[in-house]
Formats: structure tokens, sequence, C-alpha cells
């Protein structure tokens, strides 16, 4: 079956994330990135209904999931403040991702991606944008 690169992605990142369904891992409610339909725990967007602990909160997954892929593009076209551009590496991606800043391991959650997705911590976000 066909997938593109930007939704393998964005499902391995979720994955990552902690996005899970109630009933799932054990928990009855869902994972909280669940809950707010943000399955990249994205912090802000323009599509976002509210903040919710430091997290944006979505109407829905559908909305959640494409405000994740349109952040994910704005980046690899390099419109916005991150400095990525389409020349910037899925590992460049990730660690501003996912900063160590935020308590989080930038390295871990790139080989965890690496893994899900196949594809190489060297690979151009550009590549994201074909089909």
């Amino acid at each position: 079956m066909f997938e593109r690169k930007i939704d393998s992605l964005c499902r391995a990142m979720a994955e990552h994330e902690g996005w899970f369904a109630p009933g799932e891992n054990g928990h009855n409610l869902g994972s909280r990135s669940y809950r707010n339909h943000n399955p990249g725990n994205l912090r802000s967007s323009p599509f976002a209904r509210k903040i919710d602990g430091n997290f944006a909160v979505f109407t829905n997954d559908m909305i959640g999931w494409n405000a994740m892929q349109w952040d994910i593009i704005q980046k690899a076209r390099g419109n916005t403040v991150t400095a990525l551009d389409g020349k910037s590496t899925l590992a460049e991606l990730i660690e501003v991702w996912a900063p160590r800043d935020d308590n989080n391991n930038p390295i871990s959650y790139l080989l965890d991606v690496v893994a899900r997705t196949g594809f190489k911590p060297t690979m151009k976000l550009a590549e994201l944008l074909e089909m």
C-alpha cells in the first residue's frame, strides 16, 4: 500500500509521542494527546481551538493530524522561525520538535522514528514534500 512519506513520519512521531486511544496501554481515557486530538503534541497551532497545559487542543482528530502535517510541511518549506528548510535533515527536525530543553531525548526519539519508518536520519525534509 502506498503511503506518503509525510504520513509515515507523522504516524511514527505520534506513536512515539504516546498517542493512544481509550482502553489502550491500561488507560481508560486514552493519552492526553489523544484526548486533545493532538497526535504530535504541538504546543501551538493556528488551527488549535485552545491551549491546555501548554499543549494545543484541536476540535477533532482530523484537524490535529492536519495541523501536525502542516507544521512539518511549513518547516520543510522554511516558513517557520526554526531555521529549518528543505535542506534540513530528519535528525534536525527531531531536535527542534523534541528539544532536550523540554526533557526530551532527541536521539532516542530519532532512533524510534527511524525504526518505525525506515527513513535515514540524514533524509532531507524536502523529500517529505515529494509524492
